[in-house]
């Protein structure tokens, strides 16, 4: 008798732990260890309606995903480009067919900050989706397993998400960045690839750019070298170059406070503004001698009235004044600071040019990337399944469609007959799509309908970029100029244990707020290269640099091994 009483409790607690699917339930951290532990049970299980989710008997996918619809909650950045005309993802056309599609209603939450993540994690009460830099927790992804944050998915993948593990598969290098140390997938990351040959492609995104026309102006070419640039924005200066009798209103170099200006340049000398490798070893880039001639090259500019003063606090908006004739020279990205404001500049008069920069060379020759390749890895925004997901099955299968086939054309183009055509067997994005009479970039207007141009987790279909970032030769020579660099000092793909994680995240921060805040005072004159360098390396090294170095060269030995 206690033996069938045992039995009855055991299966009234096997019944219970496959009802229910909508989101949004108590998620303490007592019941998210749980749902951690029993993941691969609710692998083969039934979802709320007793019936495989969307799954036919011979395994293939059906749609929609379930009889009735069921909400999931899902933290995510909303890209610049589709905040500046929607309120949330949910209003672009890609998203509004995928919801009428799967039968799966997404609750938006795009109120996303390092802060927000924290206060997230830290409450227990989770979406059933977030897509953030789980490196900003302490101890990274492999924490948030052990701390049942997050769903293991590695076994379930497979088979809920076939699509994406297609991809990864097809691709051991990209699969080899992914994977946690010990091997287990757990995250879905925004790829770009080919369906013609299922290889990942790459393309960059961040570099130098100049007012071709301005050059001519000055009978100067454009400058491959530290020392060209330095001459270069000292003619913009001296010239008057938007011809309106004030000499004084240009400024040669825009830069603002987002520092990936500072960051390419470093590039020329050999450093990153992070820990970066030097051969087999790794070193942090901010305390090298290198940096310290970076900091005297960008001092320089800035007594010399080459950039902007008010760098410090200058904001985004600052980059406006390429497209006021009031700039010759900026670094930046590709499709929201290079392409638009080509576009922009032309509407005005069709003799302005800003045309790429190749990477610059520096005084001692380097000429070096200071991205890491790792688009599959862990270092940047990637989506996981948390424990408060009632129905991990279907989130799955949700959000595999947009590494299919068809899943990936509809989230790269959008809708076929209304943002795109095939042509030929291409899809073509239509021109009315592009165009808008709101005053909108041509990106703002497409991504009304599509996920192309965005970092958004699916397989971004390579003739997206083929059609909208080939189709000049301006912008053909932006990925020939901006690929020269060199990739001596980046990663192509660390993963770092829990435990390595912890001790890195303990003291970074800490370190990266103080050593941002000394060189923009070294750049400046607030603190002097010549009297105040080894005291700020000193302060550095005291803050415990040396523990987040041999958390990453603990990291990339066992990338060595392999």
């Amino acid at each position: 008798m206690k033996k069938l009483l045992v039995f009855i409790l055991a299966l009234i607690l096997v019944i219970g732990s496959f009802s229910g699917c909508a989101s949004g339930g108590d998620s303490s951290g007592e019941s998210s260890g749980k749902a951690n532990e029993s993941s691969k049970e609710e692998a083969s299980g039934t979802d709320s309606q007793g019936t495989d989710p969307g799954s036919s008997q011979s395994g293939e996918v059906t749609y929609p995903l379930v009889d009735e619809p069921i909400e999931l909650s899902y933290y995510i950045r909303i890209n610049d480009a589709m905040s500046a005309t929607m309120e949330t993802y949910g209003d672009v056309e890609f998203f509004k067919m995928l919801e009428e599609k799967t039968n799966v209603k997404i609750q938006w939450d795009h109120n996303t900050s390092t802060e927000s993540f924290a206060a997230i994690i830290s409450s227990g009460q989770y979406p059933d989706l977030i897509n953030w830099v789980m490196t900003d927790n302490p101890g990274g992804m492999e924490a948030l397993l052990e701390d049942g944050v997050i769903v293991d998915i590695s076994e379930m993948i497979p088979e809920y998400a076939p699509g994406y593990w297609a991809w990864m598969q097809a691709n051991p290098t990209n699969y080899k960045a992914s994977v946690l140390s010990d091997g287990r997938l757990v995250h879905f990351s925004s790829l770009q690839g080919d369906w013609s040959t299922m290889q990942l492609q790459s393309n960059k995104i961040l570099g130098p750019m100049i007012r071709k026309d301005w050059l001519d102006q000055v009978g100067m070419d454009i400058p491959e070298t530290t020392d060209e640039l330095f001459d270069v924005l000292i003619a913009f200066r001296d010239n008057d170059m938007n011809g309106d009798g004030d000499p004084s209103d240009e400024t040669p170099f825009v830069v603002t406070t987002s520092f990936d200006w500072f960051g390419v340049l470093g590039g020329a000398f050999g450093v990153r503004l992070d820990i970066q490798k030097d051969g087999e070893q790794v070193a942090y880039g901010p305390t090298t001698e290198n940096f310290k001639k970076l900091l005297e090259y960008v001092h320089r500019l800035y007594e010399e009235d080459l950039i902007n003063t008010d760098f410090a606090v200058a904001k985004e908006e600052k980059m406006n004044l390429i497209t006021q004739n009031k700039s010759g020279f900026t670094i930046g990205s590709m499709s929201s600071t290079l392409i638009a404001n080509h576009q922009n500049l032309q509407e005005q008069n069709p003799e302005y040019d800003l045309v790429s920069v190749p990477w610059l060379i520096g005084p001692d020759g380097y000429q070096c990337d200071i991205s890491d390749k790792n688009s599959g890895g862990q270092g940047g925004r990637r989506t996981v399944v948390t424990t408060a997901c009632e129905n991990v099955e279907v989130a799955l299968r949700w959000l595999d469609y947009a590494y299919t086939e068809e899943g990936s054309l509809e989230m790269t183009f959008g809708i076929e007959g209304e943002s795109f055509e095939m042509i030929d067997g291409y899809p073509t994005i239509k021109d009315e799509v592009k165009q808008n009479d709101k005053g909108w970039t041509e990106e703002q207007s497409i991504c009304r309908w599509m996920c192309g141009p965005i970092n958004y987790p699916g397989l971004h279909d390579w003739r997206f970029y083929e059609q909208m970032n080939l189709d000049e030769p301006y912008k053909m020579d932006i990925q020939t100029n901006w690929s020269l660099a060199t990739d001596d000092i980046i990663f192509d793909g660390v993963v770092m244990t829990a435990e390595e994680t912890a001790a890195y995240n303990a003291v970074m921060p800490d370190i990266k707020t103080y050593v941002e805040t000394s060189y923009m005072e070294f750049i400046v004159g607030d603190k002097s290269l010549d009297t105040d360098w080894d005291a700020y390396v000193e302060i550095v090294n005291s803050m415990g640099i040396d523990q987040a170095l041999s958390a990453r060269q603990a990291a990339y030995d066992r990338f060595l091994a392999g």
